[in-house]
């Protein structure tokens, strides 16, 4: 006969193991921060308007001063700048190239990668 082991954790009013309970990935924003990126093209994919950036659980400033938002930002325009017009219809690519732009600047300025979630809309 066998026996139920491990942890049960209990979160708010539910009962689960660590995954099911989303410990793990609490924990990780806890120390890395998330950033939310919005980006809306036209049907052109060209920016209809400035990207929104959202960043929570960052510093405000790198070592030098720069606001760190004003960095990410920087990296979404130049991600999105960087792949030609025709290769944007490929929004999943897109999303992608985004998140590894703002993960890499805010490394190289913070020296943490945070969680990114990136939406992108063609109107």
């Amino acid at each position: 006969m066998k026996c139920p082991h491990g942890r049960i954790f209990k979160d708010g009013n539910l009962l689960g193991d660590f995954d099911e309970m989303g410990i793990g990935d609490r924990r990780k924003l806890s120390f890395v921060g998330h950033v939310a990126v919005n980006v809306i093209l036209d049907s052109r994919y060209d920016f209809l308007a400035d990207p929104d950036i959202t960043a929570i659980g960052l510093p405000a400033f790198d070592e030098d001063g720069d606001d760190l938002e004003d960095i990410i930002y920087d990296a979404v325009l130049g991600a999105v700048e960087s792949i030609p017009r025709p290769r944007r219809k490929d929004l999943d690519m897109l999303k992608e190239a985004v998140r590894r732009s703002v993960r890499a600047a805010a490394n190289q300025s913070w020296g943490k990668k945070p969680v990114v979630t990136v939406f992108v809309t063609r109107v």
